[in-house]
């Protein structure tokens, strides 16, 4: 059994900590367990891997960070998607691999795990709003994977923020490389937010469990699933964040006690 079906044998929730906890975390596999989210039916493990390896294999010697780059945005025409950006599509990795088409941080994940398959590293740059690829963690050298990896200079860097945060100053810091946890979580919330301006609450529940039951998650993470699934009707399941919250948040203890007894009272 490999080890991405062993995946399947588990909580979605679980495996993702496994995965976050293990030595040199695999985004592949991680963004994999983000799919099983897909209310359509998402992909195993074995199937993300597989086809990340079929797409590297498109091209047998790729001697620089620069040729991955082109192979990526050249040959197998991964592009961002500017017509329909908040779809959830664009952040389901089984959907982002079939349709080449995604937004800065799946279409990041895309070239850095294609340039991992060839030996070569590419980092996700933690920029807010749009995040960027660099070529190792300390390189001057970075570029924009929602435009076709174009490498870009500090300015362009930060007009590009300009962009995005007009009023908030940049920071040279704010490029500095996310770590796979980081990534996950900006994977969620942009799924989150996707699901969310379609008004597809119910599908977000999943997307809130597994932000919830994240080791780094925070309160406002579980205080969110908690209404969440109260709006959605799932009154007993919403009672039992409101009274795991009582530990979690003890200055309002009253209030998540009260909470959580209202919903207990849909039963009768």
């Amino acid at each position: 059994m490999s080890d991405g079906d062993q995946g399947r044998n588990v909580a979605p929730v679980d495996r993702l900590n496994e995965l976050l906890a293990a030595p040199v975390p695999r985004l592949d596999k991680i963004l994999a367990v983000i799919a099983s989210v897909d209310p359509s039916g998402g992909p195993t493990e074995d199937e993300v891997v597989a086809d990340f390896d079929r797409l590297a294999e498109r091209s047998p010697q790729v001697e620089s960070v620069g040729a991955c780059l082109s192979l990526v945005f050249d040959t197998l025409g991964f592009a961002g998607d500017v017509t329909n950006y908040y779809d959830p599509a664009n952040s389901l990795i089984h959907l982002v691999l079939a349709r080449r088409r995604g937004i800065p941080i799946t279409l990041g994940v895309v070239a850095s795990e294609i340039a991992r398959r060839h030996g070569h590293e590419l980092v996700i740059l933690g920029m807010p709003g749009h995040v960027l690829l660099g070529e190792g963690a300390n390189s001057a050298n970075r570029f924009d994977p929602f435009d076709r990896g174009r490498l870009l200079s500090l300015d362009e860097c930060r007009a590009l923020f300009a962009r995005v945060y007009p009023i908030e100053a940049f920071r040279p810091s704010m490029l500095d490389p996310l770590t796979a946890e980081m990534v996950t979580s900006r994977v969620l919330l942009n799924l989150r937010v996707a699901f969310g301006r379609q008004g597809r609450i119910t599908d977000s529940v999943p997307v809130l469990e597994l932000r919830a039951g994240m080791a780094s998650a925070e309160l406002r993470d579980r205080v969110e699933l908690a209404n969440t699934l109260a709006a959605v009707g799932r009154f007993d399941r919403a009672a039992d964040e409101y009274e795991r919250l009582v530990s979690i948040d003890p200055e309002r203890a009253d209030a998540h006690l009260d909470a959580a007894r209202a919903l207990r009272a849909h039963r009768n």
